[in-house]
């Protein structure tokens, strides 16, 4: 078919690779139904490349998701870990790919924010995003942001090779890839790859809102004839999810020694799994990778403002050395006590509470700080999860106000309820506060997709600080954590957690 000109709508252009991959793929020409797939996608990137902003990528991201799916299923189909691994960074690249380019204080998007703000605490306990009025001021963020946060870079996504390199011999990466029917991964270690698939998808992909569900009523139910059951009911469902997702690409990982560190890479349709709770994974540091590539180059590069999950070790030089920031928001039960734990690990720690505690002060402190930690109330966005927030003394702190900040700290913690729930958008991917928080330049970020109980996140946050100012990595610090406390929570780090 003959090939459209540069001058062709961009969906004319991605329609035509398109219909080359699948043609290619139903004569069972998978090499060539790859590459045509990989040109598509690659010449969306190009194009992509002139926009930082994070919710338009993910917006992009749908004109590749036929294409991805493409090539994921030929790569597949090749049984060739080195291909299926190519091809998962190609999936998680699809969004996160464009390095942003800081752009300028903006005071018309400041008061925008600001008025969102007021508008969302004068609705209470009202739908606030029904308002005319909030609905025209997001917009209007929106399209601000897409024109005025441009890329600094195009990151090139690593080789098997090279990812393998950058492990240890206690370090195993579990690369996972869906392709529309089903999920396989790639185990990579020092020793080699090899490549799994999940037989039984199916049946987990039913049990992850079910999973959901037991967790928020672990929380909620603390006490009485009621707690063993819930906690035996979530117990089982762990167990299983274990034995589908995470326990066979570990028995099968290449080399003898069990890894004590474990580096994942999913997909969206695994957004919202609490990995470190799956007993399959108990007892070791957990980290889930934006991509490979990112942190390939976060452990190398020592740190860039400004790329994703690449902004350097979390670790202080000396311990208790970082600054470290704790801010509370109103009406969180042991906030303060969870804050003076925190603080009381750390040489130099600030608490912002009450009246203090303001989305500009807490966003001014964010751009000294080391270490930023916010206990507050969650509230996740479904329709735009960058307008998902954390409540401070004057409203909420947004996904856009995390874009606004000139530097980030290398290490967020989030202990509110939902703040590390993504929402699947185009092609599998996922974004919110976490994802805006690692766009921006952070190099982990600790957060929970559900809620978790006031008692659980303080004692937990408490002990991982004690482990961060000895200098532990963020992943190896909530893993020890909850070892010595004896609390099993869905708290995970994301990035760079080790």
């Amino acid at each position: 078919m003959p090939t459209p000109d540069e001058t062709a709508p961009l969906e004319v252009r991605m329609l035509a690779h398109e219909v080359r991959a699948e043609r290619a793929a139903r004569a069972g020409r998978d090499a060539q139904a790859r590459r045509y797939a990989a040109s598509g996608i690659d010449e969306l990137a190009t194009w992509r490349a002139s926009f930082g902003s994070l919710d338009l990528q993910t917006s992009l991201a749908m004109h590749g998701s036929t294409l991805m799916l493409t090539g994921l299923r030929a790569a597949v189909r090749s049984r060739r870990p080195d291909v299926v691994f190519e091809w998962s960074e190609r999936a998680r690249h699809l969004s996160v790919q464009v390095v942003p380019l800081r752009p300028p204080p903006d005071p018309e998007q400041a008061a925008d924010l600001s008025e969102l703000r007021l508008l969302r605490a004068d609705a209470a306990g009202d739908d606030w995003t029904t308002d005319p009025r909030a609905i025209a001021l997001g917009e209007r963020l929106r399209r601000r942001q897409w024109t005025t946060t441009g890329a600094a870079d195009l990151e090139r996504p690593v080789d098997l090779p090279a990812a393998a390199g950058a492990l240890d011999a206690e370090t195993a990466l579990l690369s996972y890839v869906f392709t529309g029917d089903g999920v396989s991964c790639v185990v990579v270690t020092a020793a080699g790859a090899a490549l799994v698939d999940l037989a039984g998808w199916a049946e987990a992909r039913t049990s992850l809102p079910a999973l959901r569900s037991d967790l928020d009523m672990s929380a909620a139910v603390r006490s009485g004839p009621m707690a063993g059951v819930v906690r035996a009911s979530l117990q089982k469902r762990l167990e299983r999810l274990s034995a589908l997702i995470v326990d066979r690409p570990l028995a099968v990982a290449p080399g003898a020694v069990s890894p004590r560190r474990v580096v994942i890479t999913a997909p969206g349709v695994l957004a919202g799994l609490p990995w470190a709770m799956l007993p399959g994974l108990e007892g070791r540091a957990v980290t889930l990778a934006t991509s490979m590539s990112h942190w390939v180059r976060g452990r190398g590069e020592g740190g860039s403002a400004g790329v994703e999950g690449s902004a350097g070790p979390v670790v202080p030089s000396a311990p208790g050395a970082a600054t470290t920031v704790v801010a509370v928001g109103p009406r969180v039960a042991r906030g303060l006590e969870e804050a003076t734990l925190a603080v009381a690990a750390w040489d130099a720690g600030i608490v912002l509470s009450g009246a203090e505690a303001t989305v500009d002060a807490v966003a001014g402190a964010a751009t000294t700080a080391d270490v930023l930690h916010i206990s507050a109330h969650g509230r996740h966005a479904l329709d735009n999860p960058l307008f998902s927030g954390l409540q401070l003394a004057d409203g909420a702190l947004f996904g856009y106000d995390i874009d606004r900040m000139p530097a980030v700290p290398r290490a967020v913690v989030l202990s509110a309820c939902e703040s590390g729930r993504s929402a699947v958008r185009w092609g599998e991917e996922a974004v919110g506060m976490t994802r805006a928080w690692l766009h921006a330049g952070a190099g982990a970020v600790v957060a929970a997709p559900v809620v978790v109980a006031d008692d659980d996140a303080c004692e937990l946050l408490g002990a991982l600080h004690t482990g961060l100012a000895a200098g532990e990595p963020p992943a190896v610090a909530l893993a020890a954590a909850s070892a010595r406390t004896g609390i099993r929570s869905p708290f995970l780090v994301h990035g760079n957690g080790f």
